[in-house]
């Protein structure tokens, strides 16, 4: 085997390797929710759905039984927003999913479904290749702490 992770689908049960070691989508999750622990307000729910992995017949086969969706995000945010409608205040519940890739790699067709769902469905989708990008995603929502400042540098070393 290469230095690629080779993995069977919980769906189709067909093996699938990619050309990118799927660690290092892993270590910039990882990386990013640290950061997000740090700066990302209170009041927003984040989580991770544990859709990957590599797991026994058994374990796949329950957890589809439970509703494991394919293509779903890596990274999901839940907020409530305050908007003025009619010149009265009203709370709206908000969602925004995010799917994190190495650069080179593309969102499979599963993801790119779950994304146009999520869209229909009223939430906000993205997927990006860079930490910075998602922070600045994140940081246009106002969904990180004003009293914590991220610097996103640009030019040729932080390229978004």
């Amino acid at each position: 085997m290469s230095a690629a992770i080779k993995q069977r689908d919980l769906f189709t049960r067909r093996w699938r390797g990619g050309n990118v070691t799927p660690q290092k989508e892993v270590a910039m999750q990882i990386q990013l929710v640290s950061l997000l622990r740090w700066c990302l307000r209170p009041d927003v729910t984040m989580r991770h759905v544990p859709n990957g992995e590599l797991r026994d017949k058994r374990t796949a086969a329950k957890l589809k039984a439970m509703g494991v969706l394919a293509g779903s995000a890596d990274l999901e945010f839940f907020w409530k927003e305050e908007i003025m409608l009619h010149n009265m205040r009203h709370h709206v519940f908000r969602a925004l999913f995010l799917e994190l890739k190495v650069p080179g790699n593309q969102l499979t067709s599963e993801q790119a479904a779950f994304g146009t769902a999520m869209k229909l469905a009223g939430a906000e989708y993205f997927w990006t290749v860079s930490i910075d990008r998602a922070i600045e995603l994140l940081k246009e929502r106002g969904l990180l702490r004003p009293d914590r400042q991220i610097h996103i540098p640009t030019g040729p070393r932080g390229r978004r």
